[in-house]
Protein backbone atom coordinates (compact mmCIF):
# COMPACT_ATOMS: atom_id res chain seq x y z
CA UNK A 1 0.00 0.00 0.00
CA UNK A 2 1.16 3.96 -0.60
CA UNK A 3 2.03 5.93 2.11
CA UNK A 4 0.33 9.10 1.26
CA UNK A 5 -0.08 12.44 3.43
CA UNK A 6 -4.00 12.96 4.38
CA UNK A 7 -3.93 16.19 1.55
CA UNK A 8 -2.39 13.47 -1.12
CA UNK A 9 -5.08 11.00 -0.34
CA UNK A 10 -7.63 14.10 -0.82
CA UNK A 11 -6.41 15.01 -4.10
CA UNK A 12 -6.08 11.67 -5.92
CA UNK A 13 -9.82 10.79 -4.37
CA UNK A 14 -10.92 14.34 -5.62
CA UNK A 15 -9.12 13.10 -9.03
CA UNK A 16 -10.56 9.50 -9.17
CA UNK A 17 -13.79 10.66 -9.17
CA UNK A 18 -13.48 13.48 -11.09
CA UNK A 19 -11.71 11.63 -13.79
CA UNK A 20 -14.75 8.64 -13.74
CA UNK A 21 -17.67 11.07 -13.14
CA UNK A 22 -17.98 14.35 -15.26
CA UNK A 23 -20.91 15.23 -12.96
CA UNK A 24 -18.35 15.75 -10.66
CA UNK A 25 -16.88 19.54 -9.72
CA UNK A 26 -14.84 21.68 -6.95
CA UNK A 27 -15.80 24.91 -5.64
CA UNK A 28 -14.12 26.57 -3.12
CA UNK A 29 -12.07 29.78 -2.56
CA UNK A 30 -8.35 29.51 -4.64
CA UNK A 31 -8.99 25.71 -5.48
CA UNK A 32 -8.58 27.11 -9.03
CA UNK A 33 -4.31 27.72 -9.50
CA UNK A 34 -3.27 28.26 -6.40
CA UNK A 35 -4.69 24.72 -5.63
CA UNK A 36 -6.62 25.38 -2.11
CA UNK A 37 -5.17 27.01 0.97
CA UNK A 38 -3.55 23.23 1.86
CA UNK A 39 -2.53 22.46 -1.73
CA UNK A 40 -5.63 19.67 -1.66
CA UNK A 41 -6.82 20.87 -5.18
CA UNK A 42 -3.00 21.51 -6.80
CA UNK A 43 -3.19 20.12 -10.12
CA UNK A 44 -6.73 19.82 -10.44
CA UNK A 45 -7.21 23.07 -11.87
CA UNK A 46 -4.92 22.60 -15.23
CA UNK A 47 -6.13 19.15 -15.64
CA UNK A 48 -10.17 19.67 -15.39
CA UNK A 49 -10.33 23.61 -16.50
CA UNK A 50 -12.39 26.38 -14.97
CA UNK A 51 -15.35 24.65 -15.60
CA UNK A 52 -14.99 22.18 -12.81
CA UNK A 53 -12.74 23.35 -10.67
CA UNK A 54 -14.30 26.60 -9.69
CA UNK A 55 -12.67 29.72 -7.74
CA UNK A 56 -15.45 30.94 -5.62
CA UNK A 57 -15.69 34.46 -4.06
CA UNK A 58 -15.12 34.76 -0.82
CA UNK A 59 -18.30 34.03 0.64
CA UNK A 60 -18.75 30.45 2.06
CA UNK A 61 -22.44 30.42 1.89
CA UNK A 62 -22.09 30.55 -1.63
CA UNK A 63 -20.10 27.91 -2.05
CA UNK A 64 -22.46 26.05 -0.01
CA UNK A 65 -25.76 27.33 -1.60
CA UNK A 66 -24.32 26.48 -5.07
CA UNK A 67 -23.16 22.66 -3.82
CA UNK A 68 -26.60 22.71 -2.54
CA UNK A 69 -28.51 23.47 -6.03
CA UNK A 70 -25.75 21.39 -8.16
CA UNK A 71 -26.17 18.33 -6.63
CA UNK A 72 -30.51 18.96 -6.76
CA UNK A 73 -29.88 18.74 -9.86
CA UNK A 74 -27.93 16.31 -10.22
CA UNK A 75 -24.46 17.18 -10.14
CA UNK A 76 -21.90 16.36 -7.94
CA UNK A 77 -20.71 19.06 -6.25
CA UNK A 78 -17.34 19.11 -3.68
CA UNK A 79 -17.78 22.09 -1.82
CA UNK A 80 -14.35 23.42 0.14
CA UNK A 81 -14.77 25.32 3.43
CA UNK A 82 -11.23 26.50 4.06
CA UNK A 83 -11.32 26.06 7.87
CA UNK A 84 -14.22 24.85 10.20
CA UNK A 85 -14.53 27.89 11.70
CA UNK A 86 -15.94 29.25 8.26
CA UNK A 87 -18.69 26.72 7.92
CA UNK A 88 -20.88 29.31 10.41
CA UNK A 89 -22.11 31.55 7.55
CA UNK A 90 -22.75 29.10 5.24
CA UNK A 91 -25.03 27.34 8.10
CA UNK A 92 -28.24 28.68 6.54
CA UNK A 93 -28.06 27.26 3.68
CA UNK A 94 -27.71 24.21 5.05
CA UNK A 95 -30.67 24.21 8.23
CA UNK A 96 -33.05 26.31 5.80
CA UNK A 97 -31.99 25.03 2.08
CA UNK A 98 -30.57 21.60 2.13
CA UNK A 99 -32.98 20.45 4.79
CA UNK A 100 -35.95 21.36 3.06
CA UNK A 101 -35.57 20.15 -0.51
CA UNK A 102 -37.04 16.93 0.36
CA UNK A 103 -40.31 18.12 1.37
CA UNK A 104 -40.56 20.78 -1.53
Amino acid sequence: MAVKTVIEAIRDGMDEEMARDETVFLIGEDVGNRGGVFLASDGLFKKYGELRVIDSPLAESCIVGVAIGAAVNGMRPIAEIQFADFIAPAMNQIIEEAARFSYR
